[in-house]
């Protein structure tokens, strides 16, 4: 397939577009860091969380974060096993759901994603439980259904429209990776798009990896997906189920040096139970050459966002068996590319954090301080991003 030449260094903007046999485009750039990289600092709103408030301000593993109708913030604490409701000026107002396999009950440590689907209502769905459980923005349990929901689906889930649900679809003992539209009741409508299933162990040596290659994807209502793999440095963009674009660039990141991969190699060792660590350690996983490419997806105000991994020195033991929430592997910087594929530069959200969906111009995610202290935040993307060129 024919791929074309980047923008030329020092310069951002668009990139020659060519088309394959079947009306794929490709834009292609070279390396980002030679555009120069504008960087934007993203605009907080307001950040919630104290270290030395009262509990309801203290998050130990925040999975999702809501900005309903009314103008209140929802914010999914799994290890909490809950749903804390705030005010727009960040003051506590309720609990919503608790610990259980009751109804309107979360079991926390497998309640995979926390979805907003329009009139103020928050859809939980339970790995644990197998339910998804919609509330109302009162608190009230309003409906409750029985899912298929595999342990190994990753806490990617979205809101196509008030009844319906873009997620992801995978297990090990699956061929395919499946991003498509479920209904709340969980009925399957159509597929989004599709990928073949990538064997974490090495054909070869028979390891594992430090971590296994996962899908990363965002969405953009009603039928539009940009997906890609996190060791792959290029994102597609899908319409109805069919790829329509690639944009792609040239990776900045050096090769791993025996140092950061004895860094990697400790993070593993500190994960796992001392007395179950293998003395072989290193015979058993596959260290990397490098780091993913990619840590983060998310689309919003005509805009793919692609998150950067952070350094091996700031990784932790969080990469050996999850990539979301937050991942461990995201770092502060965002590349940003328009849907036709232009680069248009960096945001930098200041800090470590995972976003989980951007409205209109409004970024909802969590970020991380210095010690590690989880606050969910509202921020806006700068005004030089959201401008049309």
């Amino acid at each position: 397939m024919g791929l074309a030449t980047g923008c030329a260094p020092a310069e951002v903007g668009p990139a020659p577009i060519v088309r394959d046999s079947v009306g794929v485009e490709f834009v292609r750039h070279g390396r980002l860091v030679d555009y120069g990289r504008p960087v934007y600092p993203a605009e907080y709103i307001i950040a919630i969380g104290d270290m030395e408030g009262p509990p309801e301000m203290l998050f130990a593993e925040v999975a999702g974060v809501e900005l309903l109708d009314d103008g209140t913030i929802a914010v999914l604490d799994r290890e909490a096993a809950e749903v804390r409701q705030f005010a727009p000026d960040g003051s506590f107002i309720r609990r919503i759901s608790r610990r259980g396999s009751g109804p309107g009950e979360i079991s926390g440590d497998l309640t995979v994603a926390m979805v907003g689907i329009g009139a103020g209502r928050l859809l939980l769905p339970d790995a644990i439980n197998q339910t998804v459980s919609i509330f109302g923005r009162d608190g009230s349990l309003l409906e409750s259904h029985r899912w298929d929901i595999l342990q190994t689906y990753m806490p990617e889930w979205r809101a196509a429209s008030d009844t319906t649900l873009a997620v992801h679809l995978w297990s090990a003992a699956a061929p395919w990776h499946v991003l498509a539209h479920r209904a709340v009741t969980g009925a399957l409508l159509d597929t989004l798009a599709v990928f073949v299933v990538r064997s974490p162990v090495s054909p070869v040596d028979r390891r594992f990896p430090v971590w296994g290659d996962m899908i990363v994807w965002s969405t953009r209502e009603p039928d539009e997906v940009v997906a890609g793999w996190m060791s792959e440095p290029w994102v597609t963009l899908f319409r109805r189920g069919d790829p329509v674009r690639r944009i792609s660039w040239d990776r900045d990141e050096e090769l791993l040096d025996e140092e950061q991969q004895e860094i990697l190699l400790g993070i593993v060792a500190r994960g796992m139970d001392p007395s179950e660590t293998p003395p072989d350690l290193r015979t058993r996983v596959r260290l990397p050459e490098r780091l993913p490419a990619v840590a983060d997806i998310e689309v919003g105000a005509e805009l793919i966002l692609v998150q950067r991994v952070r350094s091996v020195e700031t990784l932790d033991q969080r990469i050996t068996y999850v990539n979301r929430g937050p991942s461990g592997f995201g770092g502060p910087l965002w590349d940003v590319f328009t849907f036709e594929g232009d680069y248009r530069g960096v945001l930098d959200l200041g800090a470590p954090a995972d976003v989980f969906d951007i409205r209109g111009d409004t970024i909802l995610g969590v970020r991380e301080d210095s010690l590690g202290v989880q606050q969910p935040f509202l921020a806006r993307l700068p005004a030089e991003l959201r401008e049309p060129r």
